[in-house]
């Protein structure tokens, strides 16, 4: 009880001296002037690696100050290059209030903490849902091309989506197409109302995670897995030579016994983590990997 009590304090003592450091800020940092009815935000920056590539899409040069660290690397970012040239941040209130913003943006699981505290210290911070859908991806182009006033970037970029989409639209999946299960580390693997079902979907596969009435993401035994031999397995290319333990389950050996090398596909887990236009590269890529036609389940009458 009193190792609890003490760790406790202890936390509290922390958040107090950040607090105490922001508040010297504060005083040392005026706020930045209220902008006129109608006026662009001019220094903004982003906290959460969805919101950064999107508003690297929609703003204007000079516009943007700063992203995550995320958004710079190029294992998980697809836009790490136009990242370069920009501050870094690591989500920490004190960092993000030097900069001077009078825009953040955020995802809503962004640091609580760090939300409410730049909230409290005067600063605007605007939260974007993460993307589940291609409705979705429209919107919070639409909505970041409102916030930074670059309503007509947004418009371009959504009307560009829309095409490529479009001409990319294959046939809704019916119940003769292959069907794909997603595997991850810790056994997750995804269902109705994502993203990833989003993008199977556009490439005119079936879910497996859909199949098995699967809302949300979840873990997914290897057992059912197996049983259910969908046609093909999806996995992901930053976990096959991961060593940590939560990617073992990728190296069992049922894996291998059930699924053949021309039944697993590969995935850049860089076009799937956010929702952006460029997600349509993860449609592109996934169909022309899948050989398409009939699943042999149905040819084969099981």
């Amino acid at each position: 009880m009193r190792a609890s009590r003490q760790a406790s304090d202890a936390r509290r003592g922390a958040a107090g001296r950040v607090l105490a450091v922001l508040l010297a800020l504060a005083l040392a940092v005026p706020a930045p002037a209220a902008l006129a009815a109608g006026e662009a935000p001019r220094r903004v920056v982003s906290m959460n690696l969805c919101t950064d590539q999107i508003a690297m899409l929609v703003a204007a040069p000079g516009q943007l100050i700063s992203v995550s660290h995320l958004a710079a690397k190029p294992d998980v970012s697809l836009m790490s290059a136009e990242a370069a040239g920009l501050a870094i941040n690591h989500g920490l209130a004190e960092e993000i209030f030097r900069l001077d913003p009078d825009l953040v943006v955020a995802g809503t699981y962004t640091t609580r903490a760090t939300v409410n505290l730049l909230r409290r210290l005067g600063r605007r911070v605007e939260e974007f849902r993460p993307e589940a859908s291609f409705a979705d991806i429209r919107e919070n182009v639409r909505r970041m091309g409102e916030l930074l006033g670059r309503e007509a970037e947004a418009a371009r970029l959504i009307a560009a989506f829309d095409a490529e989409a479009t001409a990319l639209a294959a046939a809704p999946p019916g119940e003769n197409a292959p069907v794909l299960g997603s595997f991850g580390a810790n056994s997750y693997t995804s269902g109705a109302g994502t993203l990833e079902n989003a993008i199977v979907g556009a490439a005119g596969l079936r879910h497996l995670g859909e199949d098995l009435a699967i809302t949300g993401t979840t873990r997914l035994p290897l057992e059912v897995l197996v049983l259910a031999d969908p046609d093909y397995v999806l996995l992901w290319e930053r976990s096959r030579n991961d060593p940590s333990r939560a990617a073992d389950i990728l190296r069992h050996p049922a894996l291998d016994a059930r699924f053949s090398s021309e039944r697993r596909l590969s995935a850049d887990s860089r076009a799937w983590i956010c929702g952006t236009p460029l997600t349509l590269e993860a449609v592109k890529r996934l169909r022309a990997e899948a050989s398409g036609g009939t699943s042999r389940h149905r040819e084969a009458g099981r």
